[in-house]
């Protein structure tokens, strides 16, 4: 886990001695059933889990679950990862547990630090470190010519350099750094920009609630406060790709300013591990396993990736040889490690690339498919076809 909350609360009344006279400190068994009962009714949806032992929480849709762990001796214990939200959001899981202590007649054993010094600190010894990626999903691979990708966009070895010199410059890695009104809610809409939103027209009814609650989370702190930066370029991108009034995109267009939209990692490729070979694809595309192989699409071009690995000990280009080419040979690859052809053929509106990549001993399969006659990006993707280093 990386920066968060770990925090321990017990309980007002004494454990023991002449103070227990006066009411002693509950059990864990009593306090775990109270605990439970309270977080249902005060934490409401954002528990996903709860037991006598142990409540989980989700306090935010970019964030960690946030747990609440019964000690053996009736102490409490808070732990959370809150990094790559930012310290106002470090703040915010306090404040959200405070009424649920107070019931309990509980306290905080301790004061905490100042999130925003101890999160930046926390920052500059990471990049200190040779870490590369700060807050970024693991199933997330952006191929970017970056130093660092934070949650806030990529960075270059300027900005690392300047933030381990001076841990106070890497705030503008945290999307939500202080508190006030509307800095949830755009904090919730800039990281959704950056991570999630696909920039192109929704695919289904998850893509197109997304887009719906990042307009929603724009509007909210729009009305809240006024004065805070807004992504209007990239919130008119949105509002376009959604379908919104044409109205709404004019007004969100002024408001840019001729600003053109570069927030989101999915305007980038991308790079999916599929058995012993790594291909990239672009931001746009969403992808799943299905029938031991792999698809994507962005609603406009499709892939289908198959592999194999073959026993014997073939060089890479009788493993190409075994299959003949059937359509008109558009490309081919010759290096150290691959062998591969690609072929172009239509079939009904749709414009076919069919291509193969050999490494032995693994055999890659790829085929695209996509009615805009272009074949560039199929070959991109086929190209980007190369055995795991690791």
């Amino acid at each position: 886990m990386g920066f968060g909350i770990s925090r321990r609360a017990r309980s007002k009344k004494a454990k023991g001695g002449l103070r227990s006279l006066f009411g002693k400190a509950p059990e864990a068994q009593e306090i775990g059933d109270r605990l439970s009962r309270l977080a249902k009714r005060m934490l409401g949806d954002a528990v996903t889990d709860v037991t006598t032992r142990r409540v989980t929480l989700q306090l935010h849709p970019a964030g960690s679950p946030v747990r609440i762990s019964v000690l053996p001796d009736g102490d409490l214990e808070v732990t959370g990862e809150t990094a790559s939200i930012g310290p106002g959001y470090h703040t915010h899981v306090s404040d959200v547990l405070a009424p649920v202590l107070a019931e309990l007649d509980y306290v905080w054993d301790g004061d905490e630090p100042d999130p925003k010094a101890a999160m930046t600190g926390w920052l500059a010894k990471e990049l200190a470190g040779g870490a590369t990626r700060i807050g970024i999903p693991a199933e997330l691979s952006f191929k970017i010519d970056a130093d660092v990708l934070t949650p806030m966009g990529p960075r270059d070895a300027a900005w690392r350099a300047q933030v381990i010199d001076d841990p106070s410059k890497g705030a503008d890695a945290f999307a939500w750094w202080e508190g006030g009104p509307g800095r949830a809610e755009l904090a919730t809409a800039m990281l959704a920009l950056w991570l999630r939103i696909p920039w192109r027209e929704p695919l289904d009814a998850d893509e197109r609630a997304l887009m719906g609650d990042v307009d929603d989370a724009l509007r909210a702190a729009r009305k809240a406060d006024r004065t805070l930066p807004l992504p209007n370029a990239e919130w008119a991108q949105l509002l376009e790709h959604a379908g919104a009034k044409a109205e709404r995109i004019a007004n969100a267009r002024e408001r840019a300013a001729g600003q053109l939209p570069t927030i989101g990692y999915r305007r980038y490729p991308f790079e999916v591990e599929v058995d012993a070979w790594t291909l990239e694809l672009p931001g746009s595309f969403v992808g799943n396993f299905e029938d031991e192989r792999y698809w994507a699409t962005d609603g406009d071009r499709l892939v289908e990736l198959t592999t194999l690995a073959t026993a014997g000990q073939q060089t890479s280009q009788a493993l190409l040889d075994v299959a003949p080419p059937k359509h008109p040979v558009i490309a081919q690859i010759t290096d150290e490690v691959r062998r591969g052809r690609a072929e172009c053929y239509a079939e009904g509106d749709l414009t076919i690339i069919h291509g193969i990549m050999a490494a032995t001993p693994e055999v890659a399969i790829l085929t695209c498919k996509s009615k805009s006659g272009d074949p560039a990006w199929a070959l991109a993707a086929w190209q980007s076809l190369r055995l795991r280093t690791s």
